[in-house]
């Protein structure tokens, strides 16, 4: 049975990818003045946003990260949601006693906000954000954050995620790799990388924790 049950949060708690794309294309349109498209922007993921902000080398890193911000925060309910079917499975790991964690490579600040709009602050005790991590994923330096707060040996957790290097991760933390394909962009890829298991829907996630929690 595992006593620990990591998540990453866009694309496998909430439907919240697209929120945080469209707050980079609207604050590098105000601050550089050119127009990324939505897969340019999506090659630039990895590390948190300040990071990121920095990386491009142009204009105030601080500046951006507030009209960031305050995009994301303002346009939230417009372009995130909660997947709400996932509810059943964070109950039943709150009743089991299950450790719940999440991992994410978002920065602290908009991670803060969409756990709070979402309802999601409640379900997770632990959070390690990208702005906590010298490495971003899929450097396991996150999950290993995460076992050693909560006392758990990675034989004894699960990490679960949408995306290929959510899986690297799980592998190369030595944790359960379970893929969320009901969020993943890159399907083909998340299964080339070879989880542990593979679910198409929360529904299916929930039915498999019913008998490995």
């Amino acid at each position: 049975m595992y006593r620990a049950a990591l998540f990453d949060l866009d694309g496998t708690l909430t439907d919240s990818l697209n929120l945080s794309v469209q707050s980079f294309i609207h604050t590098l349109d105000k601050h550089l003045g050119q127009q990324f498209s939505p897969q340019e922007v999506l090659d630039m993921f990895g590390p948190p946003e300040e990071l990121i902000f920095a990386r491009l080398e142009a204009g105030n890193v601080e500046d951006m990260m507030k009209t960031y911000l305050e995009f994301y925060q303002r346009e939230h309910k417009r372009y995130a949601r909660l997947y709400r079917e996932i509810l059943p499975a964070l109950e039943l790991l709150e009743r089991r006693k299950v450790h719940r964690a999440i991992i994410t490579g978002k920065g602290d600040k908009a991670t803060e906000i969409t756990l709070a709009k979402t309802g999601l602050d409640k379900w997770f005790s632990l959070v390690i954000t990208g702005s906590c991590i010298k490495s971003p994923k899929p450097n396991p330096e996150g999950i290993f954050r995460a076992l050693d707060k909560l006392e758990v040996p990675p034989v004894e957790a699960f990490y679960l995620g949408d995306s290929p290097g959510d899986v690297e991760t799980a592998h190369r933390a030595g944790v359960l790799s379970v893929a969320a394909l009901w969020g993943a962009q890159e399907k083909e890829a998340v299964l080339a990388q070879r989880p542990d298991y593979v679910f198409y829907s929360p529904g299916q996630f929930f039915s498999w924790l019913q008998q490995n929690c």
